[in-house]
């Protein structure tokens, strides 16, 4: 299968690209350890596979409506 037809195929069984699919698995993941509260933003970014801190926070405004720095205030309010 091509990776074009695969991007089609995927999209049309999923309802995302391959792309956002895997976003949102690092998204969901780095949640998790940015609730926790125990590792740094930076850290955390280059576990979850984001590269950089401010991938991590544009990919955390779009899934969540808010910054990681947010969500891991609220989790510790």
């Amino acid at each position: 299968m091509s990776p074009r037809n695969f991007a089609r195929r995927f999209t049309e069984e999923t309802g995302l690209t391959p792309a956002r699919a895997v976003e949102r698995l690092r998204v969901e993941a780095a949640r998790e350890w940015v609730e926790a509260g125990q590792e740094p933003i930076d850290g955390i970014a280059q576990n979850a596979g984001f590269g950089d801190p401010e991938r991590m926070r544009r990919a955390f405004v779009r899934a969540f409506g808010q910054p990681p720095q947010a969500l891991r205030r609220a989790a510790r309010g």
